[in-house]
């Protein structure tokens, strides 16, 4: 069930040095330029992108350790958790910019 542990180390670094990097960086100042118009809204973004990114080494180490069928369902059910708590920083982050930018139109 727990398939291949190269595929899944590789699978986890990958997604550490692609997704992790930036909401650290927003979180410790930096703002995108996509997002200076945004700047109150940033922070929420990085929460929400840090909870997705919760997602890999949840259904990742269990699988890389061979851990039972019922220990990797309980991380993937605790994922959903971290589904939930992103969805809701995306909403905050929402709201925040609808906030500061009264003009902008949905």
């Amino acid at each position: 069930m727990n398939g291949n542990v190269t595929y899944h180390a590789i699978a986890l670094a990958a997604g550490t040095l692609l997704v992790l990097p930036v909401p650290l960086a927003i979180l410790t100042g930096w703002t995108p330029r996509g997002l200076r118009g945004r700047r109150l809204a940033a922070r929420p973004y990085a929460w929400a992108v840090l909870c997705l990114y919760t997602l890999m080494p949840l259904n990742a180490v269990p699988r890389m350790l061979d851990a039972s069928a019922d220990t990797v369902m309980a991380c993937t059910v605790l994922g959903f958790v971290f589904i939930a708590a992103a969805v809701g920083y995306f909403i905050q982050a929402e709201r925040t910019a609808r906030r500061a930018d009264p003009k902008r139109v949905a």
